[in-house]
């Protein structure tokens, strides 16, 4: 029996960290989530003030835009990879082109 405080203030500070946890952060209220799981930290005046100043009331979070992503650019349609790229041939070596005594004769 003599231990039966101190469980139930582990209980009660366990049970405010997963609520702090699960909340979402748009929704808390005074503080940030990770400052009110330090505050859950001091016994019994920390989970009492989660619980009453803290926790969201369920009032309705304002919609934020989501945020634009960057457009993914195929390397075929990138134009610093496509100057990049040589597209002249590479030049003859000395023996690969064909000189002007050895073309075909019609």
């Amino acid at each position: 029996m003599r231990f039966l405080p101190a469980i139930l203030l582990i209980v009660i500070a366990i049970y405010c960290w997963v609520e702090i946890a699960q909340s979402d952060p748009r929704q808390v209220r005074q503080l940030s989530r990770g400052m009110w799981a330090l505050v859950v930290l001091v016994p019994l005046a920390g989970p009492v003030a989660w619980l009453i100043g803290g926790r969201p009331n369920g009032e309705e979070v304002r919609k934020t835009p989501p945020r634009p992503r960057p457009r993914v650019i195929a390397p075929d349609d990138d134009p610093d990879f496509l100057r990049g790229l040589n597209p002249r041939p590479a030049p003859p070596e000395d023996g690969d082109h064909p000189s002007k005594g050895d073309q075909p004769t019609q």
